[in-house]
């Protein structure tokens, strides 16, 4: 019944979780299950192996009303070959990520502001939902942001390394995510709260607009002194392409001491106010 309502199309990225494949829909579908849109995306491991994905599967469920998260459709199990086969049938993001969005622009040297600005609202508007559901991210990275609809929305994507509030209180997790954006309160005392996710955006934002990760450069481009870096010195954001706005939403990302830092409601207004801005 299954191979019936959908069919994969092509591989579009491969990872320690699994393979993320491109599936084309049937336009007969169950009227008791939620319509799949022509085109969805679809992410598959070993059943055996699928904790993680199962996992990740129940966070997006808890942000099913939020439109700046990709949204799941629902889980699925299938025999392949006679192995049992976990998928979570997800939305398509026509536009790829964050990351493709960089390096296939201006030959990688950075975003224009009002694309930034943009795209940044839609990220925090995600963060704020995330956030109020008692969930860390953990992750947030632009090949995590993905672009999706005809207007290219960004949306959070990936949750396998993301933990709530109470997981995060627990116990230490040890490094938990990609070096280059993590938090020093990560890297130096494995802590982890919704912190963490806000010093991301801020690293985020400064790559979007220079066109340069913030933790490296073209002389540093290992990522052998990287922690050290971020855990013990200080972030230097100062560049031609940042506008006064841009480093002062910088400013309240980048904070070290995780209690000064903005939280994702702090950090809606500006990001909503200057979207606007830059439309009139």
């Amino acid at each position: 019944m299954v191979s019936l309502l959908w069919k994969r199309v092509r591989i579009l990225g491969e990872g320690g979780f699994g393979v993320v494949s491109l599936a084309s829909t049937s336009d007969n579908q169950p009227p008791t299950l939620e319509r799949l849109p022509p085109l969805i995306a679809i992410k598959s491991c070993l059943l055996h192996r699928s904790q993680s994905l199962q996992e990740e599967e129940a966070f997006l469920s808890m942000f099913a009303d939020s439109p700046y998260v990709i949204h799941c459709f629902r889980p699925n199990i299938e025999l392949q070959d006679g192995v049992a086969v976990y998928n979570l049938l997800l939305e398509y993001a026509s536009g790829g990520s964050l990351a493709d969005r960089l390096h296939n622009y201006n030959s990688g040297k950075g975003l224009s502001e009002f694309e930034v600005r943009k795209h940044t609202r839609n990220v925090v508007l995600g963060l704020v939902h995330i956030h109020s559901r008692g969930v860390i991210h953990c992750d947030i990275k632009p090949d995590n942001i993905l672009l999706a609809g005809s207007d290219e929305t960004a949306k959070i994507a990936d949750f396998g390394l993301s933990m709530t509030l109470e997981q995060s209180r627990a116990q230490k997790h040890g490094l938990r995510g990609t070096e280059r954006y993590l938090a020093p309160e990560s890297v130096v005392d494995e802590e982890y709260g919704p912190e963490v996710d806000i010093w991301a955006l801020g690293c985020i934002v400064y790559e979007l607009m220079t066109g340069t990760p913030l933790w490296e450069s073209d002389e540093d481009s290992q990522d052998s002194n990287v922690l050290y870096r971020i855990g013990f010195e200080e972030p230097m954001f100062h560049n031609a392409k940042l506008s006064k706005e841009a480093q002062d939403f910088l400013k309240r990302c980048l904070v070290k001491n995780p209690r000064s830092r903005w939280d994702s409601g702090d950090a809606i207004e500006p990001s909503v106010s200057e979207s606007i801005r830059s439309r009139q």
